[in-house]
């Protein structure tokens, strides 16, 4: 279930990827996670650098952050690639 959205830019344009966490009745380890604030400050600095580096290999390419989104900004980024995709 999505839990809020981390906002990037590459050399494409900007990108949504949405901050999602497995539903209770997979596991109940992220029951009390209902939005961004309620994960470690780590675990989101670890997904930051992640997504900032990842393509550090490829020539020519590049990430940069641009924020972080509530719940309801992932939730109207879901409903638009919805559309998107229709």
């Amino acid at each position: 279930r999505p839990v809020g959205v981390m906002y990037m830019e590459d050399e494409a344009g900007i990108d949504a990827k949405i901050i999602a966490v497995p539903h209770s009745k997979l596991t109940p380890l992220y029951d009390n996670v209902k939005d961004l604030n309620d994960l470690p400050q780590l675990q989101l600095d670890q997904m930051k650098h992640f997504f900032e580096h990842y393509k550090d290999l490829e020539k020519g390419k590049w990430m940069k952050f641009n924020g972080w989104g509530n719940i309801e900004e992932a939730r109207m980024e879901i409903i638009k690639a919805i559309k998107n995709h229709k």
